[in-house]
């Protein structure tokens, strides 16, 4: 299980916890049964790493840009 917790908002627009609703919404419909190996910081994205080897990247405002 994560800490959403962790993830804080810069001062930007949105807030830690909009930021943590959108990462989780997106989870929820497109990976349900998925297990988080782990979340990276980067200056202005998120890298969520799943157990199965997909690695999901968010923007700074917690929406899905990129799979691979």
């Amino acid at each position: 299980m994560i800490n959403w917790n962790v993830i804080k908002s810069n001062g930007g627009k949105m807030s830690s916890a909009q930021i943590r609703k959108n990462m989780v919404s997106f989870m929820t419909r497109n990976h349900p049964c998925s297990i988080i190996d782990s979340i990276e910081k980067e200056y202005s994205a998120y890298k969520i790493h799943l157990m199965n080897g997909l690695c999901l990247v968010f923007d700074a405002d917690g929406l899905n840009v990129k799979s691979n």
